[in-house]
């Protein structure tokens, strides 16, 4: 019996755990250790509980959503509109959880008892639940904070416009020692159709006439050092569904690596930052 006792303690307690770091990560606040250990402490305890209450199911069912409250407000402080949100949360993660060692069971044994499964295996498959989610949320995260720098930008040279997707990358600190001014990075997609009139042939011979203040700059690479093509455009602009801003005379390189990623074929520099922030 001790060991039945031990049993239930130790997976009520790694389950709450593993429910309420998935709930912590859904609101995007987490609380102290204590708060979270001490919460999975009594959701642990009081599964210990639920086999000596004789009453009937809709009452159980209705005690175990008041226990998960109190799990709740030890779990989390907060106002009591996002403490009722965390614990609206804790429900649903819970549902999900019990439908997934349903699953399990009924794929093993051929029945929905989930508790025909061992307890180190109702633990290791909701660890890996809990883990997948938490990668998938790492990444939704990052391509959340990723396209908060994706800007749609027209390129103005002469007589050709050219729309793009352009990055604002804040590693993209290059300037053109030259004039002064901070330098951006275009694909040779964009480059070919704004610069028709200058030929391939002028890229392998280092001609740049035809460019506006073309010339080329040393840069330091993985590598060691390399020569870029820098010239000026007429202007671009950065703009959103809200505003725009345009900027003169810009400074561009032609970039010999292919931009990759959210389809962007323009790197803005570090320096428009403080300029397009409000974009």
């Amino acid at each position: 019996m001790t060991v039945y006792i031990e049993d239930v303690l130790l997976e009520n307690f790694l389950v709450t755990y593993l429910i309420l770091t998935i709930v912590y990560m859904l609101v995007g606040q987490s609380q102290s250790k204590i708060r979270h250990i001490l919460a999975s402490v009594l959701g642990g305890a009081v599964a210990l509980l639920y086999p000596l209450i004789n009453i009937s199911s809709v009452l159980l069912t209705l005690l175990k959503c008041a226990i998960g409250y109190i799990i709740c407000l030890c779990a989390y402080k907060g106002t009591q509109k996002r403490q009722f949100l965390f614990y609206v949360l804790f429900l649903f993660t819970t549902a999900i959880y019990g439908g997934i060692n349903l699953m399990i069971s009924f794929a093993v044994f051929g029945s929905f008892d989930s508790g025909k499964l061992p307890t180190i295996a109702i633990v290791f498959v909701l660890m890996v639940v809990t883990y997948l989610l938490k990668q998938c949320q790492k990444t939704l995260y990052k391509k959340k904070n990723i396209l908060n720098f994706v800007y749609d930008v027209v390129i103005k040279n002469d007589d050709k416009v050219v729309k793009a997707r352009a990055y604002l990358d804040t590693g993209n600190v290059l300037v053109d020692p030259s004039a002064n001014k901070p330098v951006a990075l275009m694909g040779y997609k964009v480059f070919e159709k704004l610069c028709k009139n200058y030929c391939a042939i002028n890229l392998i011979t280092q001609n740049t006439n035809g460019l506006k203040n073309g010339h080329y700059i040393k840069v330091k690479t993985a590598t060691g050092e390399d020569n870029i093509l820098v010239f000026l455009v007429d202007s671009i602009e950065i703009k959103n569904s809200k505003q725009k801003i345009c900027i003169k005379n810009p400074m561009f390189a032609l970039s010999k690596v292919k931009i990759t990623g959210l389809d962007c074929d323009v790197i803005l520099n570090a320096n428009y930052l403080s300029e397009v922030k409000n974009v």
